[in-house]
């Protein structure tokens, strides 16, 4: 009995330190609306691209059309480029740290939301931090998007105050809803509107009703924001993929949503069972990841309504998936965080406003 008594203690141990000992994860339960099988039509057809612009250009995150009519990119060594319409891309700055979101103010000033830095203003002479990271002893945690209101508002998201840019496959796994929807008004001026939001991603704002639509990435969810009252509103839920990037295009008043990959929807399962996640998390860091399905070109446009008019699915190509999505000049314009150059796609026709835009 005693032997008995030592091995189911000894079982006890071990088992507590494989779900709680050190290099645990933090595992929280978290509700997730399944994905919606009413959105698989969209996604039947593989289309094919058009072309793939500048392949030597990695990690184009985020991509902004800009006042000048040129289209930005922020890549993954720092370096902002802008395209011509002629197609010559330029670099037009360097962040020094890993830029994701751009948006344009009113009067054409850059602001970046910097993953490293924090929330950046472009200035004559460099940059000017208007909110600064953790790192650099700021507020933000991982600075991931923004937009910039007419009245020079700026809606910042900060995905996650739980773990910074790079720790995304741990945040997802432990369910943590730590993002936050923030306000900023000037240099280190800026209020929470809404907390407690599973990795709150992608936005962008309707300049006819300023509007503001912003991506929960680990819900799959577009949430609908009222910037004034804070309300906050679900647009959209059920995507078959995590949104990430958000692009509102004014010229349709559609809402493009890059997904860099589809649902796990074996692992989502898992959200409800808080313990079951802390050993399958200790197995994968002995076992390392299980090969992982492809992750092609995909991206939902929406309207304000909340219904899915279109669905973007690229043939398997072996690259990352996409993290931003956007009509330009008459043409989809793709590309991701890891992803080498930019995929661009023809548009279907209900998605094309002004050629110009």
């Amino acid at each position: 009995m005693r032997i008995v008594l030592m091995v189911l203690a000894g079982l006890v141990i071990v088992m507590g330190l494989a779900t709680y000992g050190p290099g645990s994860i933090d595992a929280m339960r978290m509700v997730v609306p399944p994905p919606d099988p009413r959105l698989d039509g969209l996604f039947e057809t593989t289309r094919p691209v058009t072309r793939t612009e500048m392949p030597e250009l990695h990690g184009a995150e985020d991509l902004e059309p800009g006042p000048d009519g040129r289209l930005y990119a922020s890549l993954a060594d720092g370096r902002i480029m802008a395209r011509d319409v002629e197609g010559h891309w330029t670099q037009v700055a360097d962040t020094g740290g890993r830029p994701l979101g751009l948006s344009f103010a009113p009067d054409g000033t850059l602001f970046v939301a910097d993953a490293l830095r924090g929330l950046l203003r472009q200035t004559p002479d460099g940059w000017e931090t208007w909110i600064a990271s953790a790192r650099d002893g700021g507020e933000l945690v991982f600075a991931d998007d923004l937009t910039v209101l007419d009245d020079g508002r700026i809606i910042l998201t900060d995905a996650s105050l739980r773990h910074g840019y790079g720790a995304h496959l741990t945040s997802f796994l432990e369910g943590e809803q730590t993002g936050r929807i923030l306000m900023v008004t000037g240099p280190d001026d800026m209020s929470e509107l809404v907390g407690g939001l599973g990795f709150i991603n992608g936005v962008d704002h309707d300049p006819l009703t300023g509007l503001v639509y912003i991506n929960e990435t680990w819900t799959g969810r577009i949430w609908q924001l009222d910037p004034d009252s804070g309300d906050l509103d679900i647009l959209i839920e059920g995507l078959p993929g995590y949104p990430d990037n958000l692009e509102f295009d004014a010229e349709t008043g559609l809402i493009w949503t890059a997904m860099p990959s589809p649902r796990a929807v074996d692992l989502e399962a898992l959200h409800a069972r808080p313990l079951v996640k802390r050993l399958v998390w200790r197995w994968l860091q002995l076992a390392g990841l299980p090969p992982l399905p492809d992750t092609p070109a995909m991206a939902i446009a929406v309207d304000t309504d909340g219904q899915a008019v279109f669905g973007l699915t690229g043939p398997s190509d072996g690259a990352e998936g996409t993290t931003t999505a956007l009509v330009w000049q008459g043409e989809l314009w793709t590309s991701g965080l890891a992803r080498d150059g930019i995929t661009v796609f023809e548009a279907p026709d209900a998605t094309i406003g002004d050629a110009t835009n």
